[in-house]
């Protein structure tokens, strides 16, 4: 996948992401995350900006919500 440095990636792109590597890799949220954080971010969380990365976050918290 190609992402553009300049531009801000949302909340929905995020929870999209996670679900496809929960559902794919059959993982819990706490692995998918990780997943994310080293295979997308590849281990630097601003490596897109901190818009991006708190998009991420809110995906990671509103899908931790809903699996409880």
């Amino acid at each position: 996948m190609t992402v553009n440095h300049s531009s801000v990636l949302s909340v929905k792109y995020f929870e999209s992401y996670f679900k496809l590597v929960i559902l794919s890799r059959n993982y819990d949220i706490e692995k998918a995350k990780e997943f994310v954080v080293q295979n997308f971010f590849k281990g630097n969380q601003m490596l897109y900006g901190v818009d991006t990365y708190q998009s991420f976050r809110s995906a990671y918290s509103k899908l931790l919500k809903k699996e409880k």
